[in-house]
This record gives structure tokens, sequence and C-alpha cells, in this order.
């Protein structure tokens, strides 16, 4: 990874990305990402599972959810020297990868994201009876007027999602979010609860 010097400047430079420095720098200093991604996921060739991961959430650092936005980075020299990407995929690569590889992934990237709190010793304050709050709740989104694929009526009355995403401690570190249908039924919620306070 490219060592970057932040220093202060007379003159005021803005850039809509400077902050995937520091997003680099933890993913290499405390994360194991690459190393669970080359043995988790045989490749015979193309582009790393690591460089198809990691462009897709340096597009999430900034804001950006759709597979499109890639385009925008594929030959950004700093975007991909700040996360020690070799090869950016296209749109079309980033999708097909994602879409193929999504249940051999999403463990790995689940449990990386585990190894990285510990790694960095995250702060985990526990509630006043001394018990580690795991919050887990279903967050509607909504969708109408578009055509995706996953598109149903919420408990909230408009079409959309249903995502449901788990948080720890009173800091209210992410351990997961996972993306589901809007319909979705609450005894499927109860499934993945029991499910991830097993895990975690």
């Amino acid at each position: 990874m490219e060592h970057f010097i932040l220093e202060q400047s007379e003159t005021e430079i803005y850039t809509s990305h400077s902050g995937l420095a520091l997003v680099g720098l933890c993913l290499n200093q405390y994360g194991k990402l690459n190393q669970a991604l080359k043995s988790g996921i045989p490749l015979r060739h193309g582009i790393a599972h690591s460089d198809i991961i990691k462009s897709y959430m340096g597009t999430l650092c900034l804001g950006k959810s759709d597979f499109e936005a890639i385009e925008n980075y594929r030959h950004d020299l700093y975007f991909k020297s700040s996360l020690s990407i070799k090869q950016v995929p296209s749109t079309a690569r980033l999708r097909q990868r994602l879409d193929e590889q999504a249940e051999a992934l999403l463990p790995i990237v689940y449990n990386s994201n585990i190894d990285f709190m510990v790694e960095a010793q995250v702060p985990v304050t526990p509630l006043k009876t001394g018990h580690v709050a795991l919050d887990m709740d279903v967050y509607p989104m909504n969708n109408e007027k578009t055509r995706k694929e996953g598109i149903s009526r919420t408990y909230k009355g408009y079409d959309g999602y249903a995502p449901i995403a788990a948080y720890l401690g009173n800091e209210g570190w992410c351990l997961t979010n996972e993306l589901r249908v809007g319909k979705q039924h609450s005894l499927k919620i109860l499934e993945a609860e029991r499910k991830w306070s097993e895990d975690f």
C-alpha cells in the first residue's frame, strides 16, 4: 500500500474521496480481508476477489451504492492506491461477481468485519447491567416508482425493501446488514436474530 502524508495546506483543495486513504490504512493495518478471500474462494484468473470487494467498499464509503458508480473510479489512480487495488472492475464485472459469488463472499466479509473490530480493539461499552447490547432491527426502504428486483409492500405501507441490521454495544458498531424483500415475514426476522446472536 502506498503511504500518504497528511498535511495542512495553505490553499484550500477539495476532493470528493480523500478519506479513502484512511479507509485503506484501516483495512490494511487491522483487516484480514485479503487473506480470507484468497484462501476462502479460489480464483483461477480474472480480477482478484479482494479488488472486487474493496472497489465496491470504496464506492459505499463515498455514499454511492449503485454498481454504475464504479465507472467513475476505474481509471482513478488515487482510488486504486488508497485502497491497494490492482484492478478496478467494470460495472458488469462487479455486478456479475457479486451475484455469482454472494453465498461464498458474505460469510467472509461478515467475519472480516468482526476480525477488524477485534484487531482495532474498538471500544464496546456494555449497559449498566454489564450486558453488551446486540440490537437487531428491520428498517423499511422506500423504493416506490422503481422496478427493482425484490421490491414489495413493506409494513410501513409503501413499496420497497425491508433490510435487517445488527448493531453491537452502546457505540452501535454495525456487524451486519442484510437486504430483504419488503414483504419479509417477521418469523424470518426472528430466525435471523437467533442465528446472528449465536454467531456473535
